[in-house]
């Protein structure tokens, strides 16, 4: 008996394996490229519980109020004043500004007051203004300051705001 079954056992066998060769060649419906497609259904996946939907508010920056004639007025002269107290050690600077005060019997005390809007009328009434600046100009140390002074694209802004004439936007070069 146990050898009746061993032979069953290996019929059993030989016919599976006759089953996968002839299914190899003429192409089971269940295989892909020649290996065997299983049909099984995947297994569920646990869900995620529902995120709640939270809206993003876009970010709204909002403009500060232009300022008003005064406030750019002010604005002008703080920064000329500030400016000007950078060079306000500097001897031919010190030496000009006594001229200056001397001239004026102080009514200018320094660079930053011949920057105002009445700056024509005032040399006009006052000469001697000229006179000091023309003099002062001819020194290579104070004319080298007054330059720098100049030069300066935010004192340039404040002179014009101050005098009346508004900014200018900045023009690229051609």
């Amino acid at each position: 008996m146990y050898m009746g079954a061993a032979r069953l056992y290996e019929k059993w066998e030989q016919h599976i394996e006759a089953q996968n060769a002839a299914a190899l060649v003429d192409g089971e419906p269940f295989s892909f490229q020649h290996v065997p497609v299983s049909l099984a259904a995947p297994q569920i996946e646990p869900m995620q519980d529902p995120v709640q939907y939270q809206r993003v508010l876009p970010e709204i920056y909002l403009e500060d109020v232009p300022l008003s004639k005064e406030q750019k007025d002010r604005q002008a002269q703080d920064t000329l004043t500030s400016i000007v107290e950078d060079f306000k050690a500097d001897p031919a600077v010190v030496r000009f500004n006594q001229d200056l005060q001397t001239a004026t019997e102080g009514a200018m005390q320094n660079l930053a007051d011949l920057s105002s809007q009445n700056l024509a009328q005032f040399i006009q009434q006052n000469p001697q203004v000229m006179q000091v600046v023309q003099k002062h100009m001819r020194e290579q140390d104070f004319a080298a300051k007054i330059n720098e002074i100049f030069s300066n694209p935010q004192f340039q802004q404040s002179v014009r705001q101050l005098q009346g004439n508004p900014p200018q936007a900045q023009q690229p070069a051609q």
